[in-house]
């Protein structure tokens, strides 16, 4: 479990730059925000207009084992959200109609799933449900 562990905290970030320039180039996207510290609120924030909302399902999202173990050591949900990505390394917001081609600009390893929508609301960003750490 320790060489898991080393593997996965050594393993370098997954850099999106090919594939935004590609999609923002295409015009599918709308907005993107990388996702570092502060977690999604505070990250996805900074790209929402004044009136709109990034509702969020947490319970969409897909974590990786180095998340759950962190989190079976006791770490609280908000602290979570707050320090880590949680698998969540990059947000693209676009119109729906367009998810299936944006798809195609990413490999089989790094293929975009939906996990909110945005919504008119006074909030940048919602969060709603739980991550399911397994």
């Amino acid at each position: 479990k320790n060489n898991f562990l080393k593997k996965e905290l050594l393993r370098p970030t997954k850099i999106y730059v090919d594939e935004i320039l590609r999609l923002n180039e295409k015009k599918l996207i709308n907005a993107c925000a990388n996702i570092t510290g502060g977690g999604l609120k505070d990250n996805i924030k900074r790209v929402i207009p004044k009136g709109l909302c990034a509702e969020i399902d947490l319970n969409k999202i897909k974590t990786k084992k180095i998340f759950n173990w962190i989190k079976s050591k006791g770490v609280s949900d908000s602290e979570m959200h707050m320090t880590f990505n949680c698998g969540v390394g990059f947000c693209l917001i676009a119109k729906e109609d367009n998810f299936k081609l944006i798809k195609k600009y990413f490999n089989k390893k790094y293929q975009p799933y939906i996990i909110g929508k945005i919504i008119k609301a006074k909030n940048p960003v919602n969060l709603k449900n739980r991550i399911s750490w397994t």
